[in-house]
């Protein structure tokens, strides 16, 4: 995932050979499904859902990696294809720790499934900020009164911010 501008600041002068380092280090596969990077690989759908194809007819677990088999291509059902573009997630979700151990190689799919709990939590932030709805109590939802740093927590599942 590219980096955005307002979040440069954050990563260290040698993040591309840091990048490099970890793209290596998994072989240039996604290190959670397999998925080779710089790929074009076919979706399954229907029957086929949470699995991906090679053009080599190779079927793997799209969560997993574990080779499935092989199909004859009319055989397989494609939801879509897509282009596999290996990016650097951090575990931590902190752009600083850039510790190999907090660091995986992963495809755009696996990616977005690590960070999509931290995403909801920041829209929903980003959402309340801009609203300029004043807190009630005087602080965030989950933060104890003695915290002066905001608490991360996004409202209970069903409920949807009006904003």
């Amino acid at each position: 995932m590219p980096i955005k501008p307002e979040n440069r600041h954050r990563y260290p002068p040698d993040w591309p050979d840091i990048r490099a380092a970890v793209l290596e280090r998994a072989g240039h596969r996604c290190e959670r499904c397999k998925a080779p990077d710089r790929q074009r690989i076919a979706r399954g759908g229907g029957d086929d859902e949470g699995t991906y194809m090679l053009d080599t007819a190779e079927v793997f677990d799209a969560e997993t990696g574990e080779r499935l088999g092989q199909i004859h291509m009319a055989s397989y059902q494609v939801k879509r294809m897509t282009l596999v573009v290996l990016t650097v997630a951090h575990l931590d979700h902190q752009p600083e720790n850039c510790q190999m151990a907090n660091l995986r190689a992963w495809c755009q799919r696996c990616h977005l499934a690590h960070d999509r709990e931290h995403h909801k939590r920041s829209a929903w932030l980003t959402r309340r900020a801009r609203s300029g709805t004043p807190d009630l109590f005087g602080m965030m939802e989950g933060q104890d009164s003695e915290s002066t740093e905001p608490a991360l927590s996004a409202p209970e599942e069903g409920i949807r911010d009006k904003t």
